[in-house]
């Protein structure tokens, strides 16, 4: 089954695993605001007063930081997801450029 968020909606998968610089592994309930997840799928934007859509600013693949407190959780096929609107994405993160 395949999850097609309308409008400015995103679906979000959560990256649980989280390692310290100890090495300890966070669970997620031990983490707080805001969630870090990969999206894994995006509406087709928000419609404007003038009849066209607004773009998403966010794209499949991209690593996000989101208010878990504002998402809905959803299950399809065994894997969890969170719905989240786009305006509560708090910001994507972008890999540092490698040194050479």
């Amino acid at each position: 089954m395949e999850i097609r968020p309308l409008a400015d909606h995103v679906v979000v998968e959560v990256l649980s695993e989280e390692t310290t610089m100890s090495g300890i592994v966070l669970p997620d309930t031990a983490k707080e605001n805001p969630q870090r997840g990969r999206v894994v799928a995006v509406g087709s934007g928000r419609l404007l007063d003038n009849g066209s859509r607004a773009p998403l600013e966010v794209g499949v693949q991209d690593v996000v930081l989101f208010d878990e407190k504002l998402a809905t959780k959803i299950r399809v096929e065994n894997r969890e997801y969170r719905l989240v609107s786009e305006s509560d994405i708090l910001a994507v993160l972008v890999p540092a450029p490698a040194l050479v």
